[in-house]
């Protein structure tokens, strides 16, 4: 299992897969991050991906 930090505030999420984690995160970004969602550009959404991915492969299994 990993842990990463949310892209945009302190919240950690984990889970046994990349997409495990990404499931457990969309609620907290239409909760917490809704502004984030609805001004993003397709380069944001590209940027917002490469960093979650970025965060995944770096964090360790636990």
């Amino acid at each position: 299992m990993k842990t990463i930090t949310c892209v945009d505030c302190e919240e950690q999420f984990s889970g046994e897969t990349k997409d495990e984690v990404m499931k457990t995160m969309m609620p907290h970004y239409g909760a917490a991050h809704a502004d984030v969602m609805e001004r993003g550009t397709e380069e944001g959404k590209k940027q917002w991906f490469a960093t979650f991915n970025e965060r995944w492969e770096q964090a360790e299994e636990k």
